[in-house]
């Protein structure tokens, strides 16, 4: 008898969970660099040797959203049956030697580069072929990263985001990453006996400026539902969580929809619509005619009205 055979469910938390932790290693030094910033001119050689600095932990990062995907796909391969994980001949698996069973966990699961073919062939509707190639490159990637020492191999913070952003928008397609990045956040050990829960939302505010930053616009549109080449407005909810922790200005939002007379701006991180009235800002300088009617701030220059 098998065994603690695991849900679908749980292999899908066992996955966010590697996500999370892939983004917030790749997501710190990010935002280190944009706060040193702020404070003192970084030349490019700063720039250089801090990422050399970081490059193994990077690294890490990729092996272990690589891991998360694995742990995806199996979620999805468990809910059609446990035992399509199990690999080798029968003789070959372990014996039940105290009576009591054998735990799932004990049993030699398929490869890693069997796992889309396996997907596929049990599927009705088998993985988008551009996930299939993400797939195989970021198991190489993690295969160079875990199994040898390699100098050159250097992979990017950004390129670290996209995989985590690309996966998640195939494999958990109806859920929100921002969302479960501030879940997450909420339920951090450090949250817990540390920050409490008051500046969660202005690290999310943080994280997801800088993010929106390094993305083109197309990625971003892609990514966040941030319609490219229309003009971005501060969300002033965000710009709010952000003043708490002296953070940037989240200039991020856009009209919905994108007409002079829309009286609705909508923010990707803190998912809210906002009301706003199309009267002229006050103050000199400023053209904005876009102002949030429960904060009373306009939303171009982002000052009181």
């Amino acid at each position: 008898m098998i065994t603690d055979i695991p849900t679908s469910d749980e292999f899908s938390s066992a996955a966010y969970a590697q996500f999370d932790f892939a983004w917030d290693i790749v997501i710190s030094f990010l935002t280190t660099l944009d706060e040193a910033g702020q404070y003192a001119e970084v030349d490019n050689d700063d720039k250089a040797q801090f990422w050399e600095a970081a490059r193994q932990r990077i690294l890490t990062s990729l092996i272990i959203a690589q891991q998360g995907i694995e742990l995806a796909i199996k979620g999805k391969l468990v809910n059609v049956s446990p035992f399509l994980l199990i690999a080798g001949s029968p003789s070959d698996w372990p014996k039940d030697k105290t009576g009591t069973g054998i735990a799932y966990s004990e049993f030699r699961t398929i490869d890693a580069q069997d796992l889309i073919k396996v997907y596929n062939t049990v599927h009705d509707k088998p993985f988008d072929q551009k996930f299939a190639d993400l797939f195989e490159q970021v198991r190489r990637l993690r295969n160079q990263a875990m199994h040898s020492v390699n100098a050159g191999l250097k992979i990017s913070a950004k390129e670290v985001i996209m995989i985590i952003l690309e996966a998640h928008e195939h494999l958990f397609p109806d859920q929100s990453w921002v969302l479960a990045r501030k879940e997450f956040l909420f339920n951090a050990p450090a949250a817990q006996v540390y920050f409490g829960n008051d500046f969660i939302d202005g690290m999310l505010v943080r994280e997801f400026c800088t993010v929106f930053d390094l993305l083109t616009k197309t990625e971003g549109e892609r990514f966040f539902n941030v319609t490219a080449g229309v003009r971005k407005y501060i969300c002033p909810e965000c710009k709010r969580h952000a003043e708490e922790i002296d953070g940037p200005i989240p200039r991020y939002a856009v009209l919905d929809p994108n007409k002079p007379t829309s009286t609705i701006i909508r923010c990707f991180v803190c998912n809210e619509g906002h009301l706003v009235s199309r009267t002229p800002c006050i103050h000199p300088g400023c053209r904005g005619n876009v102002i949030s009617e429960e904060y009373d701030r306009c939303c171009t220059c982002g000052e009181s009205q």
